[in-house]
């Protein structure tokens, strides 16, 4: 190569690094612009923040914000998520509990303060008929809780306020059980009102009879019970265990009569999706060596815990599909319990149960409710 194409190569490779050096000046700049953009939102963010009051604060010009509860160790932030909008401005006449008036409509709107698009998060609320609200008893007056209140049934007579539904509680916290009467956009109507106009809601939830109605509870451990009995049947005697007699032809037989009981259809007028119901309960056991490990800690009362959460399938949606057949750790009391889930079986195995020496578990702490 001759002296002329070197010096023009040359030439070539030196504008290169002059847009180079230009485009990374740029770079930098741009870089501080952004860095002074976000301080300047943080500090508008921090400012909203130390100067929010609630709803109720802003009606009242208070001071004080009774939603933000601190202290010394803890502080907590309940922010809304939207108001309720009823018949009663004011606390005189307001229904004791939410089966009062079954007739009188409320609504509830979420707020766009808390999601972009609020409908989103009511999508599927509509296939349950009754849903929990938790709300916050924003017009309290009193500044100091009491330990025992005069509920008006007991007429003057004192007891707990944690045996009763009083408004007047450490926390202010209110939750009822209304049914569900339509949707629209973002807003919930119901029936079941036992509310003031425009009161904070802290959260919503549906309400599911298999796991908020004692009944069921009851039924489940009857379930799990005689699921205990059928699996210590003597061999070669299917259908009968100790204590049971042998049932003549065409009468049934006591496990029968048992498993009729245990059936509990849906209370009437109370509805749930499909995919609530449906579900494959998983078949737990327990090795020789994680049964005798449980013995020795002391803790077999605990077995049946054990296979209670395990048999619901404690793991998120995420770790299931990314993991289908996987080893399982988590934490009861002092013990960790180590088990492999096989999903191919639909069962689970667990192995070993050992004294806790530290927390497990806590990268799936995604545990997923209905």
């Amino acid at each position: 190569m001759d002296k002329d194409a070197l010096e023009k190569e040359f030439s070539k490779l030196k504008n290169e690094l002059k847009v180079a050096r230009s485009e990374i000046s740029n770079l930098r700049q741009q870089i501080r612009n952004l860095k002074y953009s976000q301080d300047k939102q943080i500090e508008e963010v921090q400012s909203k923040i130390i100067n929010w009051k609630c709803l109720d604060c802003k009606f009242n010009d208070k001071s004080s914000c009774n939603v933000l509860q601190e202290d010394e160790n803890d502080n907590i932030v309940l922010e809304p998520i939207g108001y309720i909008s009823t018949e009663f401005p004011v606390k005189k006449g307001v229904p004791r509990q939410p089966t009062l008036c079954p007739q009188l409509l409320g609504k509830l709107t979420i707020s766009k303060t808390v999601f972009t698009n609020p409908e989103h998060a009511l999508e599927g609320l509509i296939e349950y008929s009754h849903m929990w609200i938790l709300f916050h008893f924003n017009r309290n007056e009193s500044k100091h809780a009491l330990a025992k209140v005069s509920p008006p049934r007991l007429k003057g007579y004192k007891t707990g306020v944690f045996a009763t539904r009083s408004p007047h509680r450490p926390s202010p916290i209110g939750l009822s059980l209304v049914r569900i009467h339509c949707i629209e956009g973002s807003t919930v109507y119901f029936s079941g009102v036992d509310m003031l106009d425009k009161t904070p809601v802290l959260d919503i939830k549906p309400y599911i009879p298999q796991y908020d109605d004692p009944s069921e509870q009851e039924l489940e451990i009857n379930r799990d019970l005689l699921s205990v009995k059928s699996m210590t049947m003597p061999p070669g005697s299917p259908g009968i265990y100790p204590g049971n007699r042998e049932d003549p032809d065409g009468e049934e037989s006591d496990e029968e009569q048992v498993m009729k009981s245990l059936v509990h259809p849906l209370p009437q007028n109370v509805r749930v999706p499909s995919w609530v119901m449906t579900s494959s309960p998983k078949v737990i056991t327990l090795t020789n060596e994680a049964e005798e490990q449980l013995n020795n800690l002391g803790k077999a009362e605990l077995k049946p815990v054990i296979q209670r959460i395990l048999k619901e399938d404690p793991r998120s949606t995420y770790i299931k599909q990314r993991y289908s057949n996987q080893f399982y750790t988590f934490l009861i009391s002092d013990l960790h319990i180590s088990c492999k889930f096989d999903d191919s079986a639909n069962s689970v195995n667990v192995y070993r149960i050992s004294k806790a020496t530290r927390l497990s578990g806590e990268e799936d702490d995604s545990q997923e409710k209905f």
